[in-house]
């Protein structure tokens, strides 16, 4: 591996890293509608308007990766369809199958430990997913992330799970098993 090459790749793992710890924002221009203020305000219609809301999202807990592949693994895309003669018949059928689900993934992802009600009950933590914060957020993204911007939110999303080091930690964890059999453990002499 050349100079050119190893810097380069050492350039994007410090990219990954810094995502991965810093998080990513984005925003989003989202519809509110607001009646005017003062006494006569509540006889008034409601005026709309486009307001830009920032949303960020973190590296994951296991309990939100373990909710985010749920999620990922609901989606079912045969490739070799997509690829006939009725393509666009296919990709509106995936798409009214699928948005709702995406709008939901980018949504865990941005509430991450915070879609959780935190209960104590004398000493035990009790962790209860908030549903109707999640279906709200998911409604926000559904009516307002464009494919566009959807895409790049899925690669952001994909680096911020940081799966690489997710995938390490579980052939170290599963490298050495103490209850493995020693006739696995130890090289056969002979």
């Amino acid at each position: 591996m050349d100079k050119q090459t190893k810097a380069k790749a050492e350039q994007e793992r410090s990219e990954l890293r810094r995502i991965i710890n810093d998080g990513i924002s984005f925003e989003v221009e989202v519809r509110t509608a607001r009646r005017p203020s003062g006494i006569f305000g509540r006889f008034k219609r409601k005026q709309i308007s486009m307001q830009k809301r920032v949303f960020k999202v973190s590296e994951p807990t296991l309990a939100t990766l373990d909710r985010l592949s749920a999620l990922w693994l609901s989606i079912d895309i045969d490739d070799s369809q997509l690829s006939n003669d009725n393509y666009l018949a296919d990709a509106r059928r995936l798409a009214a199958q699928h948005s709702q689900t995406l709008a939901e993934i980018v949504a865990t992802a941005v509430l991450g430990e915070d879609l959780y009600d935190i209960t104590d009950r004398r000493g035990v933590f009790a962790y209860k997913p908030n549903n109707r914060k999640l279906a709200e957020l998911s409604t926000t993204f559904f009516h307002s992330v464009k494919p566009s911007d959807l895409f790049k939110l899925a690669i952001l999303i994909t680096n911020a799970c940081n799966l690489a080091d997710f995938i390490a930690s579980i052939r170290l964890m599963s490298a050495t098993r103490t209850s493995e059999p020693m006739t696995t453990r130890i090289e056969p002499q002979g």
